[in-house]
């Protein structure tokens, strides 16, 4: 069992929010075991006098007075805090944070644009797959929007830009709704700024954070029924739709549209304006949301700074394979097994791959639940494959939709005892293309995880000859491994693979 280092916390004090989240570092990742909102605006009069009103830091002194009784219960033993663009802009923006720490004992770290967009760069490697496409990430605040863009992974640059959605919209679109004058001149000068700093073309993946456009994905979701999660896709179409909707309304009208945040009304338009700018510039079918990535990049860099160093920092370039054995490690599952049985069923999948009909896009499903398929030995042995069913459902898997996790929850639980039953409603409430693919990707899960039922990975190689009667299998194993519990685990577990075939399953 890894041994829990720290405890630490972050606060990202923006201009319209206020976010604090503590997590408990384990080995090589994190937990998040508190996460906590405040929305506070301290940033709306700063854009018109130039410094924060009594009111404002007021607000700010309750909440971190709060925040710092909730990191004492915690036990938190490292905490970061940091201010991004109302501090920056603020006259009295150091003096207000002085004043904090005196009266809370909270440091506040006013950062530059460009430390933050390297904080969001750090949370965006950790979340997406970045190694082979062109990505501008966005990260669109109340004060300022932050440009950073990669290559392959990459870095080429950042940019700090004053194209936050609060200072857009004081400064561009006082009409309520706004004319059409004014939606021009925004248009206009969010082209220049674009055209001074963006790439003309090239870009094939479009990553935005910030908490208003997080309500727009938000937004999203919930027209598609789909589940929150930290990392949304929302497609062009959608997206221009939203525009032409909310464009001509008041905010009191705004207010009413089923999911927009009552804080977020009076300035969703111009975030919803510059995404679309930027979907039409790069000709984009739709635009990734990552939520708390500016804590998630701050977490990773306090780690960092401890001298731990993340499983995706530590030159694995599949950043889905990173974040599969991470959340492994999470529920402290056995990783030289899961590796084991994730390196068998590939092989298996290989061989098998045709007669089962499968694609090559399959093979990742069968991957994350061989990797997870033991996570529900974290509640209890006995029952286990249920539990993992659980575990992956409810956890976030990013690099996979809503429909892909509830396939791979579905082929993890049955990699022991029952093989999928419609009278199982996890199995019965999936599409028939998802039931098929389900079955066929467990029958491998099923082989691969009973040839190293000892967890000894005795298993080297297999070997597979297809008859048109049977599927013979032999193995390459180590010289003088007993393996006879692993002849029996696969005896006991290749059932489903022979209903599927219509073919006897033999290990020679």
């Amino acid at each position: 069992m890894e041994h829990i280092q720290k405890t630490i916390a972050v606060i990202d004090i923006g201009s319209n929010s206020i976010r604090l989240q503590v997590a408990r570092v384990i080995d090589k990742t994190y937990k998040v075991i508190n996460d906590y909102k405040a929305t506070v605006r301290i940033g709306d009069n700063v854009y018109k006098t130039g410094k924060f009103s009594n009111e404002a830091i007021d607000t700010l002194l309750q909440v971190l007075t709060n925040i710092k009784t909730m990191m004492d219960s915690d036990n938190v033993e490292v905490c970061r805090a940091v201010a991004t663009a109302s501090f920056r802009e603020a006259s009295n923006g150091q003096e207000v944070a002085d004043f904090i720490k005196s009266k809370t004992g909270i440091d506040i770290e006013i950062i530059s644009g460009i430390e933050e967009a390297r904080l969001m760069y750090l949370a965006v490697s950790y979340y997406f797959q970045i190694n082979d496409c062109n990505v501008l990430l966005v990260d669109m605040g109340g004060g300022s929007t932050e440009f950073s863009y990669a290559e392959n992974s990459s870095l080429i640059f950042s940019e700090s830009t004053p194209l936050g959605c609060s200072k857009l919209s004081y400064e561009y679109l006082q009409g309520d709704p706004p004319n059409d004058e004014q939606l021009k001149n925004l248009r206009a000068y969010l082209k220049d700024v674009f055209d001074e700093k963006l790439p003309k073309k090239g870009v094939t993946k479009l990553i935005c954070s910030g908490g208003t456009i997080n309500n727009i994905s938000a937004i999203y979701n919930k027209r598609q029924n789909l589940s929150d999660a930290s990392v949304k896709f929302v497609d062009t179409v959608f997206a221009k739709h939203f525009l032409n909707e909310i464009a001509g309304k008041k905010i009191e009208e705004r207010l009413k549209i089923s999911g927009v945040e009552p804080t977020r009304a009076d300035i969703i338009l111009s975030a919803t304006l510059l995404v679309n700018m930027l979907l039409k510039r790069y000709n984009l079918e739709g635009f990734y949301t990552l939520s708390g990535g500016l804590r998630a990049g701050l977490t990773i860099d306090v780690m960092n700074k401890m001298g731990i160093e993340l499983i995706f920092q530590g030159g694995n370039t599949d950043v889905t394979y990173a974040r599969l054995v991470e959340t492994g490690k999470k529920y402290y599952f056995d990783d030289a097994h899961a590796e084991q049985v994730t390196r068998l069923a590939k092989i298996l999948f290989e061989k098998l791959q045709k007669i089962l009909d499968l694609k090559d896009e399959d093979y990742r499903l069968l991957e994350a639940a061989s990797m997870l398929h033991d996570i529900g030995q974290h509640i209890s042995y006995s029952k286990h494959h249920k539990h993992s069913y659980y575990l992956i459902t409810n956890t976030e898997l990013p690099g996979f939709s809503d429909s892909e996790i509830a396939i791979i929850a579905n082929i993890a639980r049955y990699h022991r005892r029952s093989v999928p039953k419609l009278s199982h409603e996890n199995y019965l409430k999936l599409s028939n293309n998802a039931r098929h693919k389900v079955s066929k990707l467990a029958s491998i899960l099923r082989l691969a995880d009973g040839l190293d039922r000892t967890h000894s990975q005795a298993v080297k190689d297999i070997n597979v000859d297809i008859k048109d009667e049977k599927i013979i299998i032999s193995l390459e194993i180590d010289k003088n491994s007993n393996i006879e519990m692993e002849k029996a685990g696969f005896d006991k577990k290749k059932d489903l693979l022979e209903k599927i075939t219509d073919r006897t399953v033999e290990l020679i």
